[in-house]
């Protein structure tokens, strides 16, 4: 190990914004006009930067093994080890369908058939198809090997990249559209409308931006100095994905007519923006091709990643051995398989609820609250190892001495959750209010039956599942 090349402060920062670097969640920013700067503020300030200091702490400390289930596991049990690794894993169904939605509103574009976009039943049948695609790819070829670094490159840099500086000249052009969601000015709109509850609903949407801000701090320990450079490497990243996101955010606002956005449909901006600047429509193709190929690139990290924590799960005696199956190529095919199921049927919320906007902000929610159940359970394991493990060397360590910052860390993060759970569970003002109990209950419901199956499962697991048990 020591003959590893250490990361340099820029490089982990370059690999954090890689991370959350997205144009998908630019739409969901920009629906809220001005509010967006206090969202996005309140989402890097309270949930961003606590969560990736806490995590930084707990990385450092359990170097070998990482990652949340293994700090979960040590501060409170292993039941609640259990239960992180598992929702860590179902997460992904809801977010997995959220990032498909998108491949469908972009090939109607890429194909010159923008109607397609807020075609339910097409978007279904386009997640269907490029889910079960990426992942019969996976299972014949080393997708990551393929895609590498340059579906980053392709899909996220260069269309984020193109979308600031489009925005930055549309805005320097025409100034404040007055019929934007920038439109006609008040000091006001920087806070939130409270007599609108349910726009508050989105700044559960904009905390997503930031969702898997622990997953950076495996680099802690690969750092120099990291005691020193992990905290200023964090803290840059979240004022660069700040000021990125907001720079994309408002210049979308002011270019998309009031009341028209849609959520899901990233191309929006960009053909308003040429349209206005007089650049070829071929140049919106372009670039709805190049998202197009980073979200399947993106898809395709997903179908292996969780699965590979959970099979060591499985592996340990945490699930049954029709878990443990892999193929030749050490594919854990029981939970791709799974995973691709359980995607298929939350996808036909697409064709339950009529409005593809709807559907795409429910699914964002459903999956924030999942992770902020982890969350939870991270801060409170940060505390309680504290006093169960106050030897531990911590080489990124808050606080000097004593236990008063990490308390203080601990809490704002438990009090920023209780708040995202609490707007989370408010009915968005795009739904119907006929929609509104039915909203409630799916998040409710969904929440309760994904952390009710790991609690079972953990309930009725046998010794005899461990691998290698005889």
């Amino acid at each position: 190990m020591a003959n590893r090349k250490k990361l340099t402060l820029f490089g982990l920062i370059g690999i954090t914004m890689a991370f959350f670097g997205t144009v998908r969640s630019v739409p969901t920013l920009s629906i809220t006009g001005w509010t967006q700067i206090f969202y996005m503020l309140v989402a890097a300030i309270l949930f961003a930067l606590p969560i990736a200091l806490m995590s930084a702490e707990l990385s450092t400390g359990f170097a070998e093994e990482g990652g949340p289930q293994v700090w979960v596991k040590n501060g409170m049990d292993e039941k609640w080890g259990f239960v992180t690794s598992w929702l860590l894993w179902v997460q992904m169904f809801f977010g997995m369908v959220m990032v498909a939605s998108t491949v469908g509103v972009l090939f109607g574009y890429v194909v010159n058939r923008p109607e397609l976009s807020s075609n339910n039943i097409f978007i279904f049948a386009v997640i269907l198809v490029s889910y079960w695609g990426v992942t019969l790819l996976n299972l014949k070829f080393d997708m990551v090997k393929i895609a590498g670094n340059w579906g980053a490159i392709i899909g996220v840099y260069i269309p984020f990249v193109f979308l600031v500086i489009l925005g930055v000249i549309y805005m320097l052009k025409n100034g404040i559209q007055q019929g934007s969601y920038l439109g006609h000015f008040k000091a006001s709109d920087l806070l939130p409308d409270l007599s609108d509850l349910g726009s508050l609903a989105y700044l559960s949407g904009i905390i997503f931006i930031f969702a898997g801000v622990e997953i950076s701090s495996v680099h802690a320990n690969n750092i120099e100095n990291p005691k020193r450079n992990y905290p200023i490497a964090v803290i840059a990243s979240v004022i660069l994905l700040v000021i990125f996101n907001l720079v994309a955010g408002l210049t979308v606002s002011n270019a998309v007519p009031a009341g028209k956005i849609e959520l899901a449909n990233i191309t929006q901006p960009y053909l308003i923006f040429c349209q206005d600047l007089g650049i070829p429509v071929i140049f919106v193709n372009v670039i709805s091709a190049m998202i197009l190929i980073g979200v399947l690139v993106q898809l395709s990290a997903w179908v292996l990643g969780p699965s590979k924590s959970m099979i060591k799960v499985a592996d340990e005696g945490g699930l049954p051995p029709f878990f443990q199956k892999r193929t030749a190529r050490d594919i854990p095919i029981t939970f791709v398989m799974i995973q691709a199921i359980v995607i298929s049927l939350v996808s036909v919320l697409y064709i339950v609820v009529p409005d593809v906007n709807s559907a795409f902000l429910i699914i964002t929610i459903t999956t924030t609250i999942l992770y902020c159940i982890v969350y939870v359970l991270i801060a409170i394991s940060a505390i309680r190892l504290r006093y169960k493990r106050p030897d531990m060397e911590r080489p990124f360590r808050l606080g000097a001495r004593g236990n008063t910052l990490m308390w203080f860390v601990s809490l704002l993060t438990l009090l920023s959750i209780g708040i995202t759970l609490v707007v989370s569970l408010i009915p968005p003002s795009v739904l119907d209010p006929s929609q509104y109990t039915g909203y409630v209950i799916f998040q409710i419901a969904a929440t309760v039956i994904m952390v009710g199956v790991a609690l079972i499962i953990y309930k009725f697991k046998k010794p005899s599942w461990k691998k290698n048990n005889h």
